[in-house]
């Protein structure tokens, strides 16, 4: 790709918000060593892969030809507006002023739309209920002017999710039902009749006998052949208010989207097949009752809103999905609403920007109960994914099977270092191959190429042996097939990525009739490393094994929510269940991942709703998490099993009898009534807080209350460092509220070191937050009843250091800073580079506008550039500092520099942030290095940041950007959103460097210093008139792990 001039590529930025292509992968470049010392960066190792698209980040691609927008107006929705709960408590303005809020609103919409039409704008959908939106595609050229029409807040690109099933070994839903204990309170009369569940998916195959139809194959393709118009004589029958299972709902996205625009219709009929899993889980019910859903009294409304054709689901058709389920006749008044949603969809790393967020917490608000799931990005963390991450969502993590195992597989010979016992306790029996019968010991033989994807890569395979394969190019049950056909008695399959052995989905073709195991990348690389260098004899024994009843599920997403570091998930719940199969009349298959575990929750909150039909989705939430499991647990790597934190689980796996049974409600006060969360304080010094709860007394008589506070962990209660205190009982009165407050210490002396301060981009891992993270539960106990609600933070021992005077006069070339650290609890790192431009804070965006809460656009605020380098260690870095802290250096913030070597006016190198391997795939934040004249892309360090930082360093070798001593070169830093839209929102522009000569430093030429806590001390600063060119007014100072600001811009003249 030819490079562009400065001009160029600063006016190919003045594009409004857009939808920019996606990237691709491609093999990393050739890791740098570690430098021996000073400026230390974490190299990337060969194997990580870069994501490559056109060379440049996404703040590089211009937008060209027609984009789809969503437009927000200034109207308020009526859900914005009423009280909270209001259509369970019956609570809501008269259906005269309902009404005339939305004719207001539709008002807006249709003035908007008239204007929107001379641009060249074509209506997509709109949402006037839950949310003033309308979704619009319109030529690029004209996204300024539609910004400029009267009533526009914002105008943001479309957002898109991805439902969220990951098909491993299934369960019969009657053992879930059981399990759960569902049973028991569909026994006692409620199994959800009357109660409204919608279902936001790939639409509802209602011809299936489990969801109200014939159950013929004949009825289904009668009934699809009319997919584009509403259903019309028998197969209306099964759709529509008269039917006996789908009562209603509407299609947004039609059969083609996206491979062609959104072509709204009123029939849902599913073809995909994701919706219709779901909708079973929930309600399914069988004419001959031998089958059923969770609720299976529950009448289902089909919302399609992801696509027939793919695993995607439009951003404005979920908004209008949403505010169908507000408002379903469309007449304004939402006392028709539903009482439950169901998206078992969404997006990893979930934003608080995201539209469809702030959409879900004004249904939650308005009444409606918002079950979703928290996605299948593994024990990443931040990674819980939106929008489970809204505040009044109840967000469901997966939980295992009651009958799941781990194999543990025993290595005879020869002992392999690294691998504790010779054992790997943590392997997974694939669903779609038989379980062992009997002991099977056999060597261990490899194909001629790892991935083992060709028949001829089996070659010599020697028969009766195990064969041993690598994740990759081809479904992992064609390589079980190979791997059968050319002999082997078993395959085990190990992992390409870091993280719990995966469950792969049956990729089609001839039975496997070997057993098939997965396990982690780590032991797959041990075992085939052994074997490559001799012979490696291996036992599988079905006797061994670990039970995971009530575990987490490894590929279930970790919380906190990036933004804010609310406590999500908020519960738990098994997610594989043999469920309705789309076409088949009768048929069922396996399906999983988060999105079967949150049908089961809702569910579930049928079952209450029926017994409860006036409780809020407050209560109903807080019900749920009171009567949660707390003995979940994960399995480590050696398939030891430990207390599962909050920030996987919640308030633990769901258990539908005690939140039935109880007569207490335990609710926490903080906005959207899930567990406590303190999120991620950073402390100087002893702090408390005081968090206030509810207990509510829904019985006619007095119930007193003990309360106690619990840590999952022993070694947290040991160490003392956090204290819990609660009243130790309280009384409530018949109906009757009684306000509880938490209190909550943390003494940051007796906090273990922070260890994240500069490895946040290196640390995709979750579980190394399961040592600073502290949790526990605050229970309330009457008698037998046991309310519970789960407590987290993720406290950091800070230092706080500051740099006097702010700006320093030299003399002769000499000055003096002094450093003061007024921590008492941790000493403070200072990191030195030469600042070479700033930029001023923007304005904290109006509700509404780009960068607010629901606006799809993070706004990306700089505030200081620096570099340093090291010719020694062929290294230079660039400091970034941002206005806003990042929970990560991955996402919501972008930034790039574009640099120009030569100085002729043409950039010839970007540097940039991109996830390993892919978006939500790693956590881990390389800095890529894109030659912008050859289009070749390389990654050789990870990104320099901590957790919760406004800075970030990009480290590269100077030889990669044809830099040496003495070099003089250009450069521009850009801040970009990274997650919506890549549009460039900030700027530091005209900066200059010249290598090896800096303007100012530390006399001692040191790069950083440490000041003790509560240390003060000087150090010398050196002012060279004679330097090469540069920009640089005086020093950079980087605080790693401040408690409150992280870094300075000292000028010096």
């Amino acid at each position: 790709m030819r490079s562009r001039t400065r001009r160029a590529r600063l006016l190919s930025l003045a594009v409004c918000t857009v939808t920019l292509p996606g990237l691709l992968l491609a093999a990393a470049g050739t890791a740098a060593a570690a430098p021996p010392g000073g400026l230390d960066p974490v190299p990337v190792p060969d194997s990580v892969e870069i994501a490559e698209g056109n060379v440049l980040a996404p703040s590089l691609q211009g937008a060209e030809g027609t984009v789809e927008v969503s437009v927000s107006l200034s109207e308020k929705a009526l859900a914005t507006v009423v009280s909270d709960g209001a259509t369970q408590t019956r609570a809501l303005p008269t259906k005269a002023a309902q009404v005339a809020r939305t004719t207001a609103v539709v008002a807006q919409q249709d003035q908007l739309v008239a204007s929107a039409k001379s641009l060249g704008a074509t209506e997509l959908s709109r949402a006037s209920v839950a949310t003033n939106a309308v979704a619009v595609s319109v030529p690029a050229a004209n996204l300024v002017a539609l910004s400029k029409l009267p009533g526009v807040l914002s105008v943001k690109p479309v957002a898109k999710y991805e439902t969220l099933d990951d098909p491993g070994g299934s369960g019969s839903l009657a053992q879930a039902a059981d399990y759960i204990q569902a049973t028991q309170v569909r026994n006692a009369g409620f199994d959800g009749t009357g109660v409204k569940v919608a279902v936001l998916d790939s639409g509802v195959d209602f011809t299936h006998e489990y969801l109200g139809g014939p159950g013929t194959e004949a009825a289904y393709e009668e009934c699809y052949a009319g997919a584009n118009a509403a259903p019309v004589g028998a197969c209306a029958d099964l759709f529509g208010p008269s039917a006996p299972k789908v009562k209603g709902g509407y299609d947004f996205v039609g059969e083609t989207w996206p491979n062609t625009a959104e072509i709204p219709d009123p029939n849902p009929i599913d073809f995909e097949g994701h919706g219709t899993h779901v909708s079973d889980i929930i309600g399914g019910n069988s004419a001959d009752g031998t089958h059923k859903g969770i609720a299976p009294g529950v009448d289902l409304y089909a919302v399609k809103v992801c696509s027939a054709v793919a695993t995607s689901c439009s951003g404005p058709a979920i908004l209008a999905g949403i505010d169908w389920a507000l408002d379903p006749n469309g007449d304004g008044d939402i006392s028709d609403a539903m009482d439950i949603v169901n998206l078992s969809l969404g997006s990893s790393y979930g934003q608080q920007e995201d539209d469809s967020t702030t959409a879900i917490n004004n249904l939650v608000r308005a009444g409606v109960v918002a079950v979703i799931s928290a996605g299948n990005s593994a024990d990443r963390p931040f990674i819980v994914g939106s929008p489970s991450t809204a505040e009044g969502a109840i967000s469901v993590a997966q939980t295992a099977l009651p009958d799941d195992k781990l194999y543990t597989l025993t290595v005879n010979s020869p002992t392999i270092a690294g691998l504790p016992g010779n054992l790997i306790r943590n392997s997974k029996l694939q669903s779609w191959s038989p379980a062992p019968t009997a002991a099977l010991t056999a060597p261990i033989a490899q194909p001629t190429q790892l991935l083992g994807c060709t028949a001829a890569e089996f070659a010599g395979f020697p028969a009766g042996s195990i064969a041993l394969i690598k994740r990759g190019t081809c479904n992992a049950s064609v390589k079980a097939q190979l791997a059968e056909a050319a002999g082997a008695s078993a395959a085990i399959l190990w992992n390409n990525v870091a993280g719990d052995p995966p469950d792969f989905s049956f990729g089609g073709g001839a039975e496997v009739t070997i057993p098939t195991f997965t396990i982690s990348l780590a032991n797959g690389q041990l075992l085939s490393d052994a074997a490559a260098a001799g012979p490696v004899s291996l036992t599988i024994d079905p006797a061994k094994t670990t039970s995971l009843t009530n575990s987490v599920v490894g590929t279930s997403s970790r919380g906190l929510a990036i933004s804010g570091y609310r406590a999500k998930p908020d519960i738990g719940a098994p997610g594989a269940w043999l469920s309705a199969e789309v076409g088949t009349g009768s048929g069922q298959t396996n399906f999983g991942g988060t999105s079967g575990a949150a049908p089961v929750v809702s569910g579930a909150a049928a079952l209450l709703i029926d017994k409860f039909p006036t409780a809020t989705p407050a209560a109903i939430k807080s019900r749920l998490l009171n009567g949660a499991s707390t003995a979940n647990t994960t399995p480590d790597a050696n398939a030891n099993l430990y207390k599962t934190p909050i920030s996987r689980v919640g308030a633990g796996e769901v258990r539908v009898a005690p939140a039935a049974n109880a007569v207490g409600i335990l609710r926490n006060t903080q906005a959207g009534a899930g567990n406590i969360g303190l999120g991620l304080p950073h402390l100087t010094k002893t702090t408390t807080w005081k968090v206030t709860a509810q207990l509510v007394n829904t019985g006619t008589t007095s119930k007193t209350y003990s309360l106690s506070a619990s840590f999952r962990e022993a070694a947290d209660a040991n160490r003392k460092a956090l204290s819990v205190v609660a009243p130790s009982s309280v009384t409530v009165g018949p109906k009757k509220t009684q306000l509880v407050t938490v209190q909550l210490t943390i003494d940051p002396s007796k906090l273990q070191d922070w260890p994240f301060s500069h490895s946040a981009g290196s640390n995709g891992d979750g579980a190394t937050f399961n040592g600073p993270e502290i949790d526990g539960w605050v229970t309330a106990t009457s008698g037998a009843e046991k309310l519970h609600l789960g407590w987290t933070v993720l406290p950091k021992k800070s230092a706080s250091v500051t740099a006097g005077p702010s700006s320093l006069r030299t003399t002769a070339g000499k000055g003096a800073l002094t450093l003061t650290n007024s921590s008492t609890v941790a000493a403070g790192e200072v990191e030195v580079f030469g600042l070479t431009g700033t930029s001023p804070k923007q304005p904290k965006p109006a509700p509404g506008t780009p960068g607010s809460p629901g606006s799809n656009l993070a706004l990306i605020d700089l505030a200081a550039a620096g570099v340093r380098d090291s010719v020694d260690e062929d290294v230079i870095q660039f400091a970034i500092a941002g206005q806003q802290r990042q929970a990560l250096p991955l996402y919501p913030a972008g930034y790039e520099i574009d640099v120009d070597v030569d100085q002729d006016g043409t950039y010839d190198y970007a540097i940039f942030n991109s996830e390993a391997s892919g978006f939500a795939l790693t956590g881990q934040t390389l800095v890529v290095v894109a030659d912008l004249a050859t289009g070749a892309q390389a990654a050789y360090y990870y990104a320099d940041a901590d957790v919760d930082s406004s800075n970030v360093v990009y480290t590269a070798p100077l030889s990669a950007l044809g830099l040496e001593a003495g070099d003089t070169f250009d450069f521009d830093v850009l801040a970009y959103d990274n997650y919506y839209s890549g549009v460039v929102t900030d700027v530091i522009l005209g900066q200059t460097w010249t290598v090896d000569d800096p303007k100012f430093a530390l006399t001692s030429g040191a790069a950083s210093v440490t000041v003790p806590a509560g240390g003060k001390g000087a150090v010398q600063v050196s002012k060279n008139d004679a330097a090469g060119e540069t920009t640089s007014t005086g020093l950079l100072l980087l605080y790693p792990g401040a408690a409150t600001r992280d870094y300075q811009a000292v000028p010096v003249n």
